[in-house]
């Protein structure tokens, strides 16, 4: 569904959803102006979209932008990756949530249920501005969310971590944990995290290991994608969500007789993906049963043991 462009309810989505990313206290709007008081942060709204991020920054996926338009337009090329983690996430969202897709890029590979509210967060001006299925379409990043504490009730990542890289593999995974800190921070209690991404095999991990940096100095920005391991993910999540929050992993595997063009030149080739998904039920560190994810084997239902 298409969300008219509205400039009034813009402003009023803003004041009422987001903060500072800076300091986290209350915006204000004045016309095209967004002020925060109390650090002197300042953002914008262009083309209906609030700018959080100074206006000279730049994202690899400006350069890519084409290239996530025809997986918009062409959707029929993904949707084999796609179908059993839309059913996973769209079953556990609830009338009256509010959800934070965190690298939404131009569309939603998924309908917006029914009222159920989105806030698109996407560090490409040139994606967001003509994402249309978000009830507020804001140019920010995952490392300085300009949301308040325990303000949402989900988030969702849709193959988006893989992108989080920086110029060594320490920089991808550091960057990955400033990410989880702010997803935890967001989310309300009994809020739900969930993590949609590519499975490696084990000789892919191997290789990237061995030459990520490499290929990294090599090519530079070109080389935009850091593919975690399960563990990786897990580990993460375990030293940065605060305690008691449950983890769970659903694997979903495709068959390489699914009809998709991207198959035919590898036709021994099976698609795997995850679910990987953190709720955050409970603050006493006490593990209970939560609503599992469908569609896959669960490998994990456990509870983390941080501390907040």
């Amino acid at each position: 569904m298409s969300m008219p462009s509205d400039p009034s309810a813009t402003s009023t989505r803003i004041t009422r959803w987001l903060c500072c990313p800076e300091c986290h206290a209350p915006l204000t709007v004045n016309g095209s102006e967004i002020l925060c008081p109390s650090s002197g942060f300042r953002g914008s709204i262009r083309d209906d979209v609030a700018v959080m991020l100074p206006e000279a920054t730049e994202s690899f996926f400006d350069d890519t932008f084409e290239f996530m338009m025809h997986g918009k337009l062409n959707p029929g090329d993904w949707s084999f990756g796609y179908a059993q983690q839309i059913e996973s996430l769209t079953r556990s969202l609830k009338p009256g949530m509010l959800l934070v897709d965190v690298g939404c890029g131009p569309g939603l590979p998924y309908a917006r249920p029914d009222g159920v509210e989105i806030i698109g967060l996407e560090p490409s001006f040139k994606s967001i501005r003509v994402n249309r299925q978000v009830d507020l379409r804001v140019l920010g990043s995952a490392y300085a969310m300009p949301l308040a504490d325990a303000s949402v009730d989900a988030i969702v990542c849709f193959y988006a971590i893989h992108h989080m890289v920086g110029d060594k593999v320490n920089d991808s995974i550091s960057n990955l944990s400033r990410a989880f800190r702010e997803f935890g921070r967001v989310l309300k209690p009994n809020g739900t995290l969930f993590v949609f991404e590519m499975t490696p095999i084990a000789l892919f991990l191997c290789l990237q290991a061995l030459g990520w940096n490499l290929g990294r100095r090599l090519i530079g920005k070109k080389l935009d994608m850091r593919f975690f391991s399960a563990k990786e993910v897990k580990a993460i999540g375990e030293q940065t969500l605060p305690r008691g929050t449950i983890h769970e992993m659903t694997e979903f595997k495709v068959s390489p007789a699914q009809p998709s063009h991207l198959f035919s030149a590898c036709p021994g080739l099976e698609f795997r993906g995850s679910c990987t998904r953190w709720h955050r039920g409970f603050t006493n560190g006490e593990c209970h049963p939560s609503e599992r994810p469908v569609g896959g084997h669960v490998q994990s239902n456990e509870c983390l043991p941080r501390a907040a």
